[in-house]
């Protein structure tokens, strides 16, 4: 596999694929649908869906699996505690370190980013066929596992 070559024409092909996919992406995102979800970025998102998703997740962790300078990090978990969204708790498996609480309002604004999100999954997965949807989840999975840029 690291022998084949890849050609440009592959290249330009798929590069013109792919922008296609994300701006299409990127302007039916389900933030543009919710007012609160508008206010967030791309960082704050997927720091309330990890704290949502893993609740005994220390900060060092959160800030190790987004890779964020912890500088960064602690200025989202400001921001975010200052909209009510998360707040900072000890954890309760290691008392040295913090882990972040989802409010309620934080629970409910990821509730309704995650049924957009499906929606527009659900919308993707659409434009293929059924015998073509397992084979493109495995292929676009696999991409995103060996991805480091």
């Amino acid at each position: 596999m690291a022998n084949d070559k890849i050609s440009d024409d592959q290249i330009s092909s798929f590069n013109r694929a792919f922008h296609t996919l994300w701006f299409k992406i990127m302007t039916s995102r389900p933030e543009s649908k919710s007012k609160e979800l508008k206010k967030l970025t791309f960082s704050d998102i997927h720091v309330i869906s990890i704290a949502y998703e893993e609740p005994d997740i220390i900060l060092k962790d959160i800030r190790e699996k987004l890779r964020l300078p912890q500088t960064t990090l602690s200025s989202i978990v400001a921001k975010l505690e200052k909209k009510e969204l998360l707040q900072r708790v000890i954890n309760p498996k290691d008392y040295r370190s913090f882990s972040l609480k989802v409010t309620a309002k934080g629970k409910e604004l990821m509730e309704a980013h995650m049924k957009l999100d499906y929606e527009q999954n659900r919308h993707i997965l659409e434009s293929l066929e059924a015998s073509e949807r397992q084979e493109f989840i495995r292929l676009f999975a696999k991409v995103a596992d060996k991805f480091n840029f």
